[in-house]
């Protein structure tokens, strides 16, 4: 019996079943295959400080709550060195597809000014959400005999150079609200810098050192335990986590706001979905009361931006701590 022979049967370019099964297997094909859903793999968030700090803190209570948004583990890498320059660094040369994040923080603008830094801290990164900010809280050792900022800024005056603010190091936000202060107040105190906020905080509460501006996320277990006490804060109106300590403004230092912002960074080039992609999960996990409590109870005040609004506020803080800079001829150690 011969053998059987195939028929072809013509396919129908232009109508019916036919040219609609060809588009189907062309789209199986896998050189031809359309995108993955993004994120397919885990999101990494970069922390460029050390663990148990106030960025630390905030990636991992925010990381939890993310990765049931996104659907993928969210991990968070402390990367600490050259401050903070060496974590930046790591996401301003990932690959801009959404899985390579950094915890950002305000003295990420402060840097540019002090240090040749291997990267545009503007135009090297994408700005993705602002999860809050808090103020800065001038704490002092509990045997400080001073027990306001008027009192403080008095003795100050009487004794110049004897009294002293410890900071985080040169040219972190701490060192430069006491350089703000000093300069509003019209007094000289002695700045000793460390290497950290953790070792300089450790000092003030030891009594080896008699005050400083620390973020409120890493000073506040420190003031509700009795470790320190706190004078005022750098913020307009008093901080919810502090309502019984007032600010500067109310104490007689006009003019000096500072607000510690934390907000995720990608790399440059990261594509506007995955951008949004990414804004609406930060969104939705501040929504849940769980790190709402979270993030409240560090000191944090939630401040919900667009990405665009996150940036322009970068802008806005990059020129002014290069002009404090300047104007105090601060220089990096």
């Amino acid at each position: 019996m011969p053998a059987e022979r195939h028929r072809l049967v013509p396919c129908a370019s232009h109508r019916g079943v036919p040219r609609r099964l060809l588009i189907l297997a062309a789209a199986a094909l896998p050189g031809l295959a359309p995108a993955q859903k993004w994120p397919a793999q885990p999101v990494r968030i970069i922390v460029p400080y050390t663990a148990g700090g106030g960025s630390d803190n905030i990636a991992r209570a925010l990381g939890t709550e993310l990765s049931r948004e996104l659907g993928q583990p969210v991990v968070v890498d402390n990367r600490p060195g050259a401050s903070a320059m060496l974590g930046a660094e790591m996401v301003a040369r990932a690959a801009p597809d959404g899985y390579t994040l950094l915890m950002a923080d305000m003295p990420h603008t402060i840097t540019p000014s002090l240090y040749k830094t291997p990267y545009d801290a503007l135009k090297d990164f994408t700005p993705v959400a602002l999860i809050g900010s808090s103020p800065l809280v001038l704490a002092v050792n509990p045997n400080f005999k001073p027990q306001s900022v008027k009192q403080f800024v008095a003795l100050a005056k009487a004794q110049p150079g004897r009294l002293n603010l410890a900071s985080g190091g040169t040219g972190t936000a701490t060192h430069l609200a006491g350089e703000l202060f000093k300069q509003q107040t019209g007094t000289f105190i002695t700045h000793i810098p460390y290497k950290g906020s953790g070792q300089a905080i450790a000092d003030v509460v030891a009594g080896h050192t008699e005050s400083m501006f620390a973020s409120a996320p890493t000073v506040i277990p420190h003031i509700r335990s009795g470790a320190l006490r706190a004078l005022a804060t750098t913020s307009a109106q008093r901080s919810p986590a502090l309502p019984q300590v007032p600010t500067l403004g109310e104490s007689g230092v006009r003019g000096l706001t500072v607000l510690h912002w934390f907000g995720l960074l990608g790399p440059a080039g990261l594509p506007s979905g995955i951008q949004t992609t990414l804004h609406d999960a930060v969104a939705r996990a501040m929504a849940t009361p769980t790190l709402q409590a979270k993030l409240q109870s560090l000191g944090l005040e939630l401040t919900p931006r667009t990405a665009a609004e996150f940036g322009a506020q970068m802008e806005t803080d990059a020129a002014r701590w290069a002009r404090v800079v300047k104007e105090r001829n601060i220089k990096a150690d």
